[in-house]
């Protein structure tokens, strides 16, 4: 704990993200005749958050005899959520891609099957010359990003800002607790002694899982401590390592993380005088509907709308009119303005943040609930995303609340969507979707800035899978 945590490196990535490219290899294939007469040409459109997960997996799908005899050809246009679900709804696409759901009342197929597909960090991304030490990640609390996209925080100097990213003292957690199991930690002489308790309800709710407890040292290495049934009681000592931090989880559940020293957390910078730009996406965008769920479930006084696909409708006020907030198209769109603007700020998926970091574009590190500041990566949206409710309908609820040490909490699951009519489209949609969760993401997402789904997620998904096509 307290330790701040950095990306496991830069991927470049130079992927196609125009329907332009996919329409030529189409063409291409077509032309050398290697296309059988049955293919068909399966074109989807939605959501630009998973657009560069899908160019992956449509070529490679595009490409492959095993799950594509037939020589089928996907492809994808990015066009945001709101555009992917009416398309999708009128026809002009097989099958759509969105972030959120369609809403109560709109127009949307009968027969329609949500299929969770690809999760990713949401970056809050950025470009602000002149920060000392040079190079430096800047942090931000949840309620600061919060009070920069309501409009309330209008220079990188503020006060709130600079308080962030000043070296902070957090004082020892002795106890973390969750769904009826309790952790705490207590130092004697030269040992620490850890204890695990359930409740007759938490054994049942937990029955078969694992108590599993990691330690993180102060310089950031993290070591196996225990992991066993749980118990109704479970004792651990182990040697005392000044200024190292308990993270403690029951299957897939983190309690959090305890510790006995206080410790130092972040690093003192010292912030320019620039105003911040805010760019967000135009039109409707699931990306925006994400960030916007996570602004009003973290911070309901400050963001106080609910979420919608658009961000003006979002907002807890009228945007201003200054100029100090400017829209764009698209993930692209944000980030390269973003990219020429010193001072901007936006919220996009990572990969696209990330494909611009050698032009000063950075993602801020956001505070979570276990009090550390956490960059974007894929292995902190699947430590979130370890406890999300999935719905029924193959929705997927996030839980704010979640107080793993290493959990980013801005992130977004895209959805596939088709039906359950029996057609030619169906069928070879099921059967991309199926090689998507299956075969790509887990082969290719954190390569790209995605994170594949797994566990129970990834069961209910392919259990959606199977409802398209299926009359």
């Amino acid at each position: 704990m307290g330790q701040h945590i950095n990306p496991g490196g830069k991927t470049k990535m130079k992927l196609r993200r125009k329907i332009a490219i996919s329409l030529a290899t189409i063409a291409a294939v077509t032309a050398a005749g290697a296309i059988p007469a049955n293919a068909i040409t399966l074109n989807g459109g939605g959501a630009s958050f998973m657009a560069n997960m899908m160019d992956i997996c449509a070529a490679q799908f595009n490409r492959t005899t095993n799950y594509n005899p037939d020589k089928h050809v996907v492809s994808y246009a990015s066009v945001g959520s709101g555009s992917g679900k009416t398309g999708y709804q009128a026809g002009t696409y097989k099958f759509g891609g969105s972030e959120s759901a369609y809403s109560a009342t709109a127009a949307k197929p009968a027969d329609l099957v949500y299929v969770p597909l690809i999760a990713g960090p949401i970056s809050i991304g950025y470009r602000l010359d002149g920060v000392l030490p040079a190079g430096s990640t800047v942090q931000l609390k949840s309620e600061t990003v919060a009070k920069i996209f309501a409009g309330t925080i209008t220079a990188w100097n503020d006060p709130a800002i600079v308080a962030d990213n000043t070296v902070t003292t957090i004082k020892a957690v002795k106890k973390a607790t969750k769904h009826g199991v309790v952790a705490t930690i207590a130092k004697s002489g030269k040992k620490v002694n850890l204890k695990v308790t359930a409740s007759a309800a938490a054994l049942k709710r937990f029955k078969g899982k694992k108590v599993v407890i990691t330690r993180t040292d102060a310089a950031n290495k993290t070591t196996s401590v225990a992991s066993a049934a749980i118990t109704g009681t479970m004792t651990k000592s182990v040697a005392y390592s000044k200024g190292a931090s308990y993270a403690v989880k029951v299957g897939a559940i983190s309690l959090g993380s305890v510790t006995v020293d206080d410790t130092l957390i972040g690093q003192t910078l010292t912030m320019p005088n620039t105003p911040i730009r805010v760019v967000y996406r135009s039109g409707t965008s699931g990306t925006t509907n994400m960030f916007a769920n996570y602004l009003n479930k973290t911070n309901p006084t400050i963001w106080n709308k609910v979420a919608d696909d658009d961000f003006a409708k979002s907002a807890p006020a009228a945007l201003p009119t200054n100029g100090t907030f400017q829209s764009a198209s698209g993930n692209d769109g944000v980030a390269n303005l973003v990219k020429d603007t010193n001072g901007g700020i936006t919220y996009a998926e990572l990969s696209f943040i990330e494909e611009r970091a050698d032009k000063g574009v950075k993602s801020a590190a956001v505070g979570n609930n276990a009090g550390n500041f956490v960059v974007p990566t894929t292995a902190a949206t699947s430590a979130f995303y370890a406890e999300a409710t999935v719905e029924a309908n193959g929705l997927v609820t996030p839980d704010y609340t979640v107080k793993a040490a290493d959990a980013y909490l801005i992130n977004a699951i895209s959805f596939g969507l088709s039906g359950t009519a029996v057609t030619t489209d169906n069928a070879v949609t099921k059967t991309f979707f199926s090689y998507f969760l299956s075969q790509c993401a887990p082969k290719s997402a954190s390569g790209a800035g995605y994170a594949a789904l797994s566990g129970s997620i990834l069961t209910k998904a392919l259990a959606q899978v199977a409802k398209i096509n299926a009359g």
